[in-house]
């Protein structure tokens, strides 16, 4: 369960932070007013896109696998994001971020639903809800200090720690699900 609530909380505080830091960016890699609204808008747009095929990708060919993938392409993408050198690349790396989000939060609330049952699933579905909501108010808080007090790119840069050990304890911990056909 741990597991797949720290890879559920950190799609969400990558949803939120980028508002806060987007004066940061601006300045940084002289992004118009077009820019910057698709660096906040197309993660959320392409996660939104993809959320019910990769669902059923999961469904079909396992949902720890989708984890394990969506969590490698999320890292990459972030590291994408982290070492952007222009407008175009970080919205690139954000549409890039938005595909791996789109296969973590399917495979985490399908696979809560097969491993849990009664009470158990019950509080289970809170954890994972609870992590949602107090990640999402994480997030802008999270870039208001690094806003002041560091750079932008480490709202992205931490991703790739946090993903190598969130892909490594998916493959030790979380059990591999599939829908019964």
């Amino acid at each position: 369960m741990a597991v797949m609530s720290l890879g559920v909380s950190l799609i969400v505080v990558d949803a939120t932070i980028v508002g806060v830091l987007l004066p940061r960016m601006i300045g940084d890699l002289g992004l118009t007013t077009t820019d910057a609204e698709w660096v906040t808008s197309v993660y959320a747009l392409v996660f939104a896109a993809l959320l019910i095929p990769f669902g059923r990708a999961g469904d079909l060919f396992g949902r720890r696998r989708m984890f394990v993938l969506g969590m490698a392409v999320f890292t990459v993408a972030s590291v994408a994001a982290a070492l952007a050198g222009d407008g175009s690349a970080l919205i690139g790396a954000r549409a890039l971020q938005g595909v791996g989000a789109s296969m973590i939060l399917p495979a985490t609330l399908s696979t809560v639903n097969a491993v849990f049952t009664g009470r158990e699933r019950a509080v289970a579905f809170g954890i994972w809800g609870s992590m949602i909501s107090g990640m999402a108010a994480l997030g802008p808080l999270a870039g208001g200090a690094l806003a002041t007090a560091g750079d932008w790119r480490w709202a992205f840069g931490v991703n790739l720690p946090l993903g190598i050990a969130l892909i490594a304890a998916a493959l030790a911990l979380m059990p591999e699900t599939r829908r019964s056909r």
